[in-house]
């Protein structure tokens, strides 16, 4: 009898554990990487991260790959490899005197989503040559990026060549041959999403040829108007939505994007249009942006030139509440601020104004109009203010 319950215990603890339901926003990634040494690093989207948040660890083993978490949404992941292992050739790729070359062929990407079971397949040389696959999401990613990784790798292995030349004639070559190769690579991706417009791949892909302007705005919004409804709950269509509706919403001449807000340093709502009547001088910037921290003196310099004509407002991206409060108290800065949250759809002001690069620059006329919009440096956006802002009234 004795016996008999033991047996019985054991069979049903072997049932109990084989029919154990997994976590409901359960997803794993399997397979392996050919040559990957050590570990691969992520940043999950669920969680928020601060200095000294510890990231994610996907654990690797022989290249062979066996990882579960959770999450709540469809997500893009992109997991990198240790920066500091000497066996790591993905991170290789150093100019002279210039550090490391930054590119997306360095990592891995997939997308999460609850229940999906991600396979991945490939080696690692000097680029992440491997890629998703085991559902429609992953699938088209795998598609897209097997055109676009093999082409950014090569045009930085030319810029990292480039950068070792002393030879003048040999680096204008270099970087014609890098110039072409990036064209074509451009012109293929732009291709993949006008032909897959219905991809969260293609999405993806479409947000990143805007955010770096290399796509031209009418065919950007031609190819988000064929885009499917289905998708639209997703942050990566409202991203896209959000750039479309700013390129249509910031043309000259028409009335500056609502602003209406309590992401300030004191927490107290600001809205825009409290500002009318003067002009407005709206400064994207981030302190790790050098350009926009080196002309900010001059920002300050014609706020209180023409205090009585003109207005400046700060929209903030990428720093903290405590760092950007500490940089402008350290400087004086004592103009508005406001923090753009890319993780907030109302209060994305980035892509709302569809902001491409910083600094960028707009300038709003005393009836709440766009007079201009600038990226880059400001010189010229500074020129304009003097101009309008001189005149006699």
């Amino acid at each position: 009898m004795k016996r008999i319950t033991l047996i019985l215990i054991a069979v049903l603890g072997f049932v109990s554990c084989s029919t154990e339901k997994k976590h409901p926003k359960q997803f794993s990634l399997t397979g392996e990487i050919k040559g990957l040494t050590g570990n691969l690093f992520f940043r999950h989207p669920d969680k928020v991260y601060t200095r000294d948040t510890p990231l994610d660890t996907i654990h690797v083993v022989n290249g062979k790959i066996n990882f579960t978490d959770t999450i709540s949404s469809v997500q893009l992941i992109t997991a990198f490899s240790d920066f500091n292992d000497p066996n790591n050739k993905l991170f290789k790729k150093h100019g002279s005197g210039r550090g490391y070359f930054p590119t997306k062929s360095a990592l891995l990407s997939f997308f999460a989503f609850p229940g999906a079971a991600v396979k991945v397949n490939g080696e690692a040389t000097d680029f992440m040559n491997a890629y998703p696959s085991g559902d429609e999401y992953n699938n088209s990613l795998a598609a897209i990026n097997k055109i676009a990784y093999p082409n950014f790798n090569e045009t930085v292995n030319l810029a990292v060549q480039a950068s070792h030349e002393t030879d003048s004639v040999a680096i204008q070559e270099i970087n014609k041959k890098a110039e072409e190769l990036s064209e074509l690579g451009r012109l293929a991706r732009i291709k993949f999403v006008e032909e897959n417009p219905n991809t969260l791949a293609a999405m993806f892909y479409l947000n990143d040829l805007m955010l770096r302007t290399q796509i031209d705005n009418d065919k950007a919004i031609t190819i988000f108007n064929s885009i499917s409804k289905e998708h639209s709950d997703l942050s990566f269509y409202k991203t896209v939505e959000s750039r479309v509706n700013g390129i249509l919403k910031t043309a000259e001449g028409s009335p500056v994007p609502a602003i209406k807000t309590t992401a300030t340093l004191d927490g107290k709502e600001f809205d825009i249009t409290a500002l009318r009547g003067k002009y407005i001088l709206i400064d994207f910037w981030g302190i790790w942006c050098a350009p926009c921290v080196a002309e900010m003196p001059d920002v300050k310099a014609f706020q209180e030139k023409y205090k009585d004509k003109l207005v400046v407002l700060g929209i903030n991206s990428g720093d903290t509440k405590e760092n950007v409060q500490a940089f402008v108290d350290k400087n004086a800065y004592g103009w508005q601020q406001v923090l753009s949250d890319d993780g907030n759809t109302s209060d994305n002001f980035v892509t709302g104004f569809n902001v491409q690069g910083f600094p960028t620059k707009f300038i709003v006329d005393p009836q709440g109009k766009i007079v201009k919009r600038y990226v880059g440096s400001g010189e010229e956006a500074f020129a304009l203010l003097e101009e309008l802002l001189s005149e006699k009234e």
